[in-house]
């Protein structure tokens, strides 16, 4: 037998050496100590099927003053942890099944369990999707892992963090349904998300991105049709999650993936079938550890992105070998016998022992720990394929590998072999948020466990408690706007008092949320779930808002700030506040109204808000355009990914009438004869709406004057023109981001002497007359477009594959004149 798969000889661990060794700190906080910090333990015996107990944890900070949000391609940040470890264990005779320790955060044993921690009594389903929508935005954020893995709520909340797009979709589609709604997939391009039936409409929450996107009512969601309609309901919205910047480009990559314009397909649900089931015979334990092994030892995508969110605790049995309990924790037992030195093999036999090591978190490495001399060790997946086993089990667990949940371990005794005593140590990985933490103050846990019969638990919790520094003071007041009072439209800066600091250091940063909501349990959108220190107002007591329109006019709003201090500790919450702001909102019904050649856009003032006392119209030949008073960059060109084009101002004109001339032949204004517009309502203090839902003007539409005189001899040109559509800025397969519909319109020359020749392309009338004469010309120009229809079932999954290609008629516009040619006299024939 090789030596290195004996075991000569090794010191078994008693339960007390094994808790002191769980004091060991793990990365990051080994290296994050304080002369001051206090080493704490909890012990708590647990003999019914329920408990309730409480633990004090003192000092004045702790994990979660000291964590960030999660962001989406960020993790999270984290500067200091109080919580070491939480050890439960079976001390009795009898096995316990399904034991859970509850801190009222994280009852996550079920994917209906989940579901459940996010909503509340008396919630609509308009409320419950997007609670559920929101606990996901700050249980994970989006990083790579395995897909049979990552797909499944539960042990995203629970081992992993983290997964990606897709995974995620399915994820909420299985919340959603388990909260009594349906679910299905949204198709953007490059991207996965799941839509959620309510209030008779689809509605689209993208949790992997943190978006949600409102109609313009802000309280509407928006669902697929409308965002790829109107891509400007994307880029009005903070994209990539709280800790980034508010981007442009970035709120427009994402508009880009809304493409789809096809039915929809079938339902989405998760597979809901994981449950962190479990047993604990007589010796086993679980434990509870914050941090990580160096490295982090994890499942899937290795090294993990960001280590410091992952956890690594332990599953451990030491069955007693001393009397026969042993063996009822056994898998089998063949030919062994006790012996006053240990077990050993029956005479002439080979002695068998095997257990089954079953964890409902993910094995990611282990050890074995052995008093005995000469027993031999093996490893299988099934029980019928063995492998050797050493005293270190990590290369049997590779993190690129199938995810492991269970093996069979089978000790071998022949001859003079003993085993005295054994310890089974699997290393784990757990998700933080999904662990019993404690935090500064009181902690009610509730242990439960659903054994059939009596149980002994003994759970100890250890923590360390740090005075060092004090969490700086919650804001005491608003400044603008007044709580109770108004604001002055809907755009404006929040302002509080500055947050004092107990120990004089320096406030760094303000988290900000506001919600239509009194219990704050979601914002409003991501514009109001905000860290201070990622917008322009940095350094500063306010978080000033980066569009009008983000509010509603005449709606009472909730608000609340945190301050966090120059030690990355974050305070607590200020008193919630409210406020309502006055103001116009966006004009409706705007529609076009055709009458002798020319085009009138006709809107509505909205009933809410105050009355306007002007409009400012724009249009662009871009569908789902941005308002813009001045030029703008648009971050991607046609063909040129990465680059920027310079779009101009769109602002048409300013008028106090609900009308407007835009089309039509002479018009003298910017932005005139353009193929959509939008119209923005102004009050008489000057503050401004959010732009209109756009109008689409009719496309051919030729509105160029054409020129009526040609003199015999000398070249003729007249050019002509026809409002046309750029489409909007849309991503296709292998992420390429541009202007792929622009229409561009055809023209030709139904009737006209012979002289005269147009050009198909530009609608260039040109020639040089023969003879004097009156001509009767007409022009027409024809657009066609071509329609690429995609693979739905794989659309869905954001993998872009076209069917065919079908070209649609848009229109065609003819324009009719009469062309008077003169002799080189100026005489006319």
């Amino acid at each position: 037998m090789p030596a290195s798969l004996l075991f000569a000889l090794a010191l078994a661990v008693p339960a007390i050496l094994i808790i002191n060794r769980l004091a060991d700190d793990l990365a990051p906080w080994a290296a994050n100590s304080h002369p001051t910090d206090v080493r704490r333990r909890h012990v708590q015996d647990v003999t019914a099927g329920r408990q309730e107990y409480l633990v004090v944890q003192g000092g004045t900070v702790d994990g979660r003053s000291c964590r960030s949000p999660f962001g989406v391609f960020d993790g999270w940040t984290q500067s200091w942890e109080s919580n070491r470890f939480v050890r439960i264990e079976n001390v009795g005779d009898t096995d316990v099944v399904n034991p859970w320790l509850s801190n009222g955060r994280n009852n996550f044993r079920t994917i209906e369990e989940i579901a459940r921690q996010a909503v509340a009594p008396g919630m609509t389903d308009r409320q419950k999707a997007i609670a559920i929508w929101f606990q996901e935005v700050t249980h994970r954020h989006h990083a790579g892992g395995d897909n049979k893995e990552v797909g499944d709520p539960v042990k995203v909340y629970n081992i992993y963090g983290h997964n990606t797009c897709g995974n995620d979709s399915i994820c909420m589609a299985g919340l959603w349904t388990r909260a009594g709604m349906k679910a299905t997939p949204a198709h953007p391009q490059g991207h996965c998300i799941s839509q959620v039936f309510y209030d008779g409409r689809w509605n689209l929450l993208d949790a992997d991105l943190q978006g949600i996107y409102l109609l313009r009512d802000n309280h509407t969601v928006a669902n697929e049709q409308e965002l790829v309609r109107d891509h400007d309901l994307v880029k009005r919205t903070h994209a990539h999650g709280i800790l980034r910047s508010r981007s442009t480009a970035a709120a427009e990559g994402v508009a880009a993936c809304y493409t789809y314009e096809g039915e929809l397909g079938d339902g989405r649900d998760a597979n809901g079938q994981f449950t962190m089931a479990m047993t604990l015979r007589p010796g086993e334990a679980l434990v509870y550890r914050w941090g990580h092994t160096d490295p982090a030892r994890c499942s899937g995508t290795h090294p993990p992105k960001y280590p410091d969110t992952v956890c690594n605790g332990l599953w451990e049995y030491r069955p007693d070998l001393s009397g026969d309990l042993w063996q009822k924790g056994a898998e089998s037992v063949r030919h062994v016998r006790s012996t006053p030195d240990g077990l050993a093999a029956r005479k002439g036999r080979t002695g068998a022992i095997v257990w089954k090591m079953r964890s409902a978190y993910v094995l990611v490495g282990g050890r074995l720990d052995v008093d005995g001399s000469g027993p031999r060790f093996l490893l299988s997946w099934d029980g019928q394929e063995w492998r050797p086993a050493g005293p270190d089990l990590d290369e049997h667990f590779p993190p690129a590998e199938r995810a492991r949940y269970h093996y069979y371990l089978k000790c071998e005794l022949e001859g003079d072999a003993r085993l005295r005593g054994l310890t089974i140590v699997n290393d784990v990985q757990m998700a933080p948020l999904g662990m019993p933490e404690m935090a500064v103050g009181e902690n009610r846990f509730v242990y439960a466990d659903e054994s059939p019969g009596g149980r002994s638990v003994r759970i100890v919790h250890e923590w360390v408690e740090r005075s060092a520094t004090r969490p700086p003071r919650a804001p005491a007041a608003p400044l603008e706007p007044a709580d109770g009072g108004e604001a002055e439209g809907t755009r404006f800066a929040f302002r509080w008092a500055p947050s004092e600091h107990p120990d004089g250091a320096a406030i760094v940063d303000y988290h900000f949320m506001l919600s239509d909501h009194a219990d704050m349990r979601f914002p409003l959108s991501m514009d109001f779930w905000k860290l201070i220190s990622r917008t322009p107002d940095k350094g500063t007591a306010q978080y000033s808002l980066p569009l009008p329109g983000l509010l509603t006019p005449g709606t009472t709003y909730y608000w609340r700030v945190r301050a966090q201090d120059e030690h990355g500790v974050w305070g607590p919450w200020s008193r919630t506040w409210t406020f309502t702001p006055q103001g116009p909102a966006h004009p409706v019904d705007v529609r076009f109204e055709f009458d002798a050649g020319a085009g009138t856009l006709r809107w509505r003032p909205n009933p809410v808000g105050r009355p306007p006392a002007r409009y400012r119209v724009y249009g662009s030949d871009e569908k789902g355009f941005t308002v813009s008073d001045t030029p703008y960059d648009v971050r991607v060109r046609n063909g040129d990914e990465g680059a920027t084009d310079r779009f101009p101002a769109n602002l048409v004109a300013e008028t106090s009438q609900t009308h407007l001339a835009v089309l039509g032949a002479g018009l003298d204004l910017p932005n005139a004869n353009r193929a959509y517009y939008r119209v923005v309502a102004v009050d008489a203090n000057g503050s401004r709406s959010w732009s209109s839902d756009y109008a689409v003007a009719e496309r051919p539409f030729i509105y160029t004057t054409p020129i009526t005189e040609a003199v015999v001899g000398r070249e003729y040109a007249c050019p002509v023109a026809t409002v046309r559509s750029l489409g909007d800025v849309r991503c296709r397969a292998g992420s390429k981001i541009g202007l792929w519909d622009v229409e561009p319109p055809q023209y030709r020359l139904e009737e006209g002497p012979d002289w005269l020749r147009i050009d198909p392309a530009t609608g260039l009338l040109s020639g040089t007359p023969t003879a004097a004469g009156m001509f009767a010309v007409a022009v027409t120009a024809v657009i066609d477009r071509p329609v690429r229809e995609v693979d739905e079932t794989l659309m869905k999954w954001g993998r872009e594959r076209v069917v065919r290609t079908r070209i649609e008629h848009v229109g065609a516009a003819t324009q009719r004149f009469v062309l008077a040619v003169t002799d080189s006299k100026g005489a006319a024939v």
